[in-house]
């Protein structure tokens, strides 16, 4: 049986595109160009994936997301948003909303059809298993304040299969990769307004981030900025006056080496004496635990870990309960507080309510990137009142 894609988007060019790219593909379509459709469509018959655009005659496509995050019938359709690349706060609305992932117009017609497989669980006509093919695609950033340049780039890079991912500022490449993880970065260290070595060593800090290859852009040959890029790990540099095709092969160059590093990271499975690799320990009901390197496995002699001394609360604890309070989707909200936290200075493994309070500002002005005002305030609520509950906890300890 085919699976079916609701398409929702109110250019008739691009519903004609994306029902012709499908359905070549093996995929049943229906095609809407309204909120008001869609949910009459959606109440009408049962749907494999939704390819949704952010901005629609009668309201913003992040409105019906949220309606069906909310009904559990839909609660866990995969979807697929739609925008234009430059639209950061509308990408940042989607996935912290819910969305599966995000394609940037002018799409990529491939990389949907592959993203489609991936997200219904189909495998591709060639036969191919759907993790396979997830990871032939790498995510490029492009982060330039000449829009001309990051079209020429983008073209090119597109050549290659990237998905690439646009910004016109270091702060919009930033609030970017809080919410997205990216294979490669390329970063104009020129840019007015930006500091490019000292962008890159807080890229650097981000959960995610501290390997991703970067190749920074210059006009011309500084010794000054090539040295100040390199001590804080910039991979390799590639002069904007060249041609475009230079860029691209760097790219190129790059992601290899990456996957050759990732591949080099994996430690190999131990062998028994007789050669065969070792059974997995059990547990009682018969499932195997995942494997763990001797290497990172705790001494006999070392318990398992205590609770917090001060709450009662093992450690941690608190942090999950802010995670699970903040209202972010589950694909950010953990990385997104744990950089509000250590901005704040606090250990967010370590977290406490005193800890939580002086972070409550960082935190604030982190979820007014992602949610409305109204939403951000309250959700700031509830995890002050995290603060009051865990303070409880400590004096209940202490009597």
């Amino acid at each position: 049986m085919k699976a079916r894609v609701l398409i929702v988007d109110d250019s008739a060019t691009v519903r004609a595109d994306m029902r012709g790219v499908l359905s070549a593909a093996g995929f049943g379509t229906t095609l809407c160009e309204s909120l008001a459709a869609a949910r009459k469509a959606l109440s009408e018959g049962e749907f494999d994936l939704l390819i949704l655009d952010m901005v629609l005659p009668d309201g913003e496509g992040v409105e019906l997301l949220e309606e069906l995050r909310r009904a559990p019938r839909t609660s866990h359709l995969p979807v697929l948003m739609l925008s234009t690349e430059a639209a950061v706060v509308q990408r940042l609305k989607g996935l912290s909303h819910g969305a599966n992932d995000y394609v940037g117009k002018p799409y990529d017609p491939a990389y949907v059809v592959r993203r489609a497989h991936e997200l219904t669980q189909v495998p591709e006509q060639d036969g191919t298993p759907r993790l396979v093919s997830a990871g032939r695609r790498r995510r490029v950033m492009v982060v330039d304040g000449r829009i001309d340049f990051r079209h020429r780039a983008s073209d090119a890079l597109r050549k290659d299969g990237h998905d690439v991912i646009i910004a016109e500022s270091g702060e919009d490449a930033m609030r970017l990769l809080e919410a997205q993880p990216v294979d490669c970065i390329l970063l104009d260290l020129e840019m007015p307004g930006l500091e490019g070595p000292e962008w890159v060593r807080a890229v650097r800090t981000l959960p995610g981030t501290a390997q991703v290859a970067v190749v920074g852009l210059t006009a011309g040959f500084d010794a000054k900025l090539i040295s100040e890029a390199l001590a804080v790990k910039v991979d390799a540099f590639c002069s904007k006056t060249e041609d475009i095709e230079v860029l691209r092969a760097q790219v190129r160059t790059e992601l290899r080496r990456r996957a050759e590093s990732e591949q080099q990271a994996q430690p190999p499975m131990p062998r028994t004496p007789s050669g065969s690799f070792p059974a997995l320990p059990r547990t009682p009901s018969g499932a195997h635990h995942p494997a763990i390197p001797a290497s990172h496995a705790a001494p006999a002699s070392v318990p398992a870990a205590a609770p917090s001394p001060s709450t009662g609360a093992m450690p941690g604890a608190l942090f999950e309960a802010l995670v699970a309070r903040c209202g972010l989707s589950p694909v950010i909200a953990a990385s997104t507080m744990t950089r509000a936290c250590r901005k704040a200075g606090v250990d967010p493994q370590l977290l406490t309510a005193a800890s939580l309070t002086r972070a409550l500002p960082t935190i604030r002005d982190m979820l007014h990137i992602f949610l409305d005002a109204q939403e951000a305030e309250r959700r700031i609520q509830s995890i002050q009142a995290l603060t009051k509950s865990d303070a409880g906890a400590q004096a209940r300890s202490r009597s």
